[in-house]
């Protein structure tokens, strides 16, 4: 096995997204909703999501897109596939990375996943309307 990786760079963020859409398009939970997202565009999905990783772990500006209006277009995604996803990214992490650069990398994935998590089930009526009802 290659030694892991101890520093972020352009290439290392392409092996990265690269492994762990690989796995993503395996997974039991995961496939289906993904693979009948992109259809056939998995190239040009895996080419942004480099530019997103490489904005996101390398401040490089590559990604100039919304991942918000993207994730609420999605049907059929489920609040509890982001435990899986992260799941799934820090396994990646762990194989590719050094640890400190792995849990650097999480704690960004998880930031991620909790802001798009907020923003598509997120019903702040839905807790007044409940608690309307009890008072």
């Amino acid at each position: 096995m290659n030694m892991p990786f101890d520093t972020i760079t352009d290439q290392n963020i392409h092996t990265m997204v690269h492994t762990f859409y690989g796995k993503i398009r395996k997974d039991e939970l995961l496939k289906d909703v993904f693979n009948n997202t992109i259809g056939d565009n998995w190239d040009p999905h895996l080419e942004t999501m480099c530019r997103f990783w490489s904005s996101v772990l390398l401040t490089s500006g590559q990604y100039k897109g919304n991942p918000m209006i993207a994730h609420m277009k999605i049907k059929g995604i489920e609040r509890h596939f982001f435990e899986r996803w992260l799941e799934l990214f820090l396994e990646t992490n762990k194989e590719l990375f050094q640890s400190d650069i792995s849990a650097e990398i999480q704690i960004k994935a998880e930031r991620i996943a909790q802001s798009l998590m907020l923003g598509m089930f997120y019903r702040p009526e839905n807790i007044t309307s409940k608690n309307s009802k009890n008072r």
